[in-house]
């Protein structure tokens, strides 16, 4: 009998973390993964990592779990004896040594009292490659559950969950209009036609129904007659209905009777955490919220309060010491959730957010681009029927920068309109009360002092004798995009924009500025809006004969 061969394929962006991160110890990273077999090939998709004092199972997707560890190593023998001492769990695991700039990937596994080894090869893939071999399935459904159960026992959230949909429910996959089935095991999901919006991943979604047929016996009485089955039983309780959120991540070469299996784990596992949270938290209504941060290859759930995740300090701080995730932002907040709607999307003000996704490139020939990271709403002229024509355009400005602060999580405040721009910069003492209400223009340097007054935003002030100068200060800017992410106001004369990004070829001298335009008067509509409301510009869009500043904010820090 042919032997199962071994196959581990990393996401190249994970494998960077790590050598980024560093190891100290043995076991310093615990590796997320989710395995395929097909046929005699065994394959591990290795789509994270966390710091192994942490568990966070309960965070992940449905079938993203530990499939090993990683550390510094001199030798094997050192795992072996390590792993002798603290008991191998699992029959197997994969250890990835990350000695210098050395990476190497070994298979563990337990036979009797030893531990076996075997170099296995490394495939390396980009985040973009590896989501070509793995789709989630995402099921949302509501549940009633009962206040009253004091404990979590699993075979109560099973029978439970068999009462409710059943134990054969059907899986209705919405986007290709396909039933997955149980018996299918000469089916691959890969073979589901898939259209998606154009999201980071590929997202499906599920509607379950219960299968209410029986199958038949020799005595079964066939009838077309509805048929009404009562049980009579003590009744006490309180019931919720509770809103399941579920994400699963399946490799496109399962069968459809593994997939099947592992969407009915992953409604029972969100089932579990909201039950669980109903025991803990008996007075509250919980809500289940999805998380991808850009430097992460998978979502992450929070299920909390309703709207009150922003109060839960202790749990995103936990997320974030054990993802390794950057301070200085929120990643975990109610603005941060995940939108599984097609991008751009309409925020509350029913204006787009991101026009610039989608835009063809500036055309630039190997130029490093450099652009706003996270979520922004497009302002401009005319917004909320407002009639700001030849003179609002630093305020749409303002409260698109304004915005940007807002969706990534750092104030729920809401963005001022142009009369409360005014108000704030009359209760500064920078203008005259008669300012509010008028037409009279604003500059880079009020959108600063508005910004630091309301949100505490430090904003560097950059002064140009000539817009068509833009050039000499474009690896500035670049920087700026880089470390902050926010976009920058630049305003002259009697116009501003709003700058997006830029596009540098430093050996051929070429630059493009990407442009968010606030003059635009058009509808929210995508396909106008590129080319007309957002465009690659060159530094003479600029006036050669006009004095500019430009109004950079500088991120906020914290979580």
């Amino acid at each position: 009998m042919d032997a199962v061969r071994r196959e581990v394929v990393i996401c190249q962006e994970v494998l960077q973390a790590l050598q980024k991160n560093g190891a100290s110890k043995i076991d310093e990273f615990t590796l997320l993964g989710v395995n395929v077999i097909v046929g005699k090939l065994f394959t591990t998709y290795i789509l994270g990592f966390v710091n192994s004092s942490f568990n966070i199972e309960d965070n992940c997707p449905h079938n993203l779990t530990p499939c090993g560890m990683a550390g510094k190593i001199e030798q094997i023998k050192n795992v072996q004896e390590h792993l002798l001492d603290d008991q191998l769990k699992k029959k197997e695991i994969l250890y990835l040594n990350i000695f210098d700039s050395k990476v190497q990937v070994w298979k563990l596994e337990k036979f009797d009292d030893a531990i076996e080894f075997e170099n296995l090869e490394l495939i390396v893939e980009t985040k973009e490659g590896l989501n070509k071999h793995l789709l989630y399935f995402r099921t949302c459904m509501k549940l009633e559950l009962d206040r009253q159960i004091n404990d979590c026992d699993s075979s109560y959230i099973e029978a439970l969950l068999e009462k409710k949909i059943g134990s054969k429910p059907l899986f209705y996959v919405k986007d290709c209009k396909q039933y997955l089935s149980k018996l299918e095991n000469n089916k691959t999901i890969d073979e589901l036609k898939v259209k998606t919006n154009k999201l980071d991943c590929e997202v499906l979604n599920v509607s379950v129904y219960q299968n209410l047929s029986r199958a038949q016996s020799e005595n079964s009485d066939i009838s077309d007659f509805p048929i009404i089955h009562q049980t009579n039983e003590p009744f006490d309780e309180e019931l919720v209905c509770c809103q399941l959120d579920s994400l699963c991540l399946i490799p496109k070469k399962s069968t459809y009777s593994y997939a099947y299996n592992l969407l009915y784990g992953s409604i029972l596992k969100n089932v579990k955490l909201i039950q669980s949270f109903l025991v803990s938290n008996p007075t509250d209504l919980p809500v289940v919220h999805h998380f991808l941060p850009d430097t992460l290859c998978h979502f992450l759930t929070i299920v909390c309060s309703h709207n009150q995740i922003d109060s839960y300090s202790n749990l995103r701080k936990k997320l974030h010491n054990a993802f390794y995730l950057s301070m200085d932002r929120p990643l975990f907040r109610i603005s941060n959730a995940y939108q599984f709607d097609s991008k751009p999307v309409i925020n509350d003000d029913g204006l787009l957010t991101n026009v610039h996704e989608g835009l063809p490139s500036s055309g630039i020939k190997d130029g490093q681009i450099s652009i706003v990271k996270g979520t922004y709403t497009f302002y401009h002229y005319g917004h909320g029927g407002f009639n700001d024509h030849q003179w609002g355009c630093a305020y749409r400005s303002l409260q698109t920068l304004y915005s940007w602060f807002k969706w990534q999580g750092w104030t729920n405040k809401s963005v001022p309109s142009i009369c409360d721009i005014q108000q704030i910069l009359v209760d500064l003492g920078d203008k005259n009360k008669d300012f509010v209400g008028s037409n009279d223009w604003i500059g880079s340097m009020e959108v600063s002092f508005v910004l630091d007054a309301d949100l505490g935003v430090t904003c560097r002030i950059m002064s140009l004798r000539q817009g068509d100068t833009l050039n000499s200060v474009c690896l500035e800017l670049a920087e700026h995009f880089d470390r902050h992410g926010t976009p920058v106001m630049i305003g002259g004369g009697v116009l501003a924009h709003t700058l997006l990004g830029v596009d540098i070829n430093e050996d051929k001298g070429l630059v493009k500025f990407l442009v968010l335009d606030p003059h635009y008067t058009g509808s929210d509509n995508i396909k106008s809006i590129h080319g007309k409301g957002v465009y690659w510009k060159e530094a003479s869009f600029w006036k050669k004969d006009t004095f500019y500043n430009l109004c950079l904010p500088l991120k906020l820090s914290g979580i």
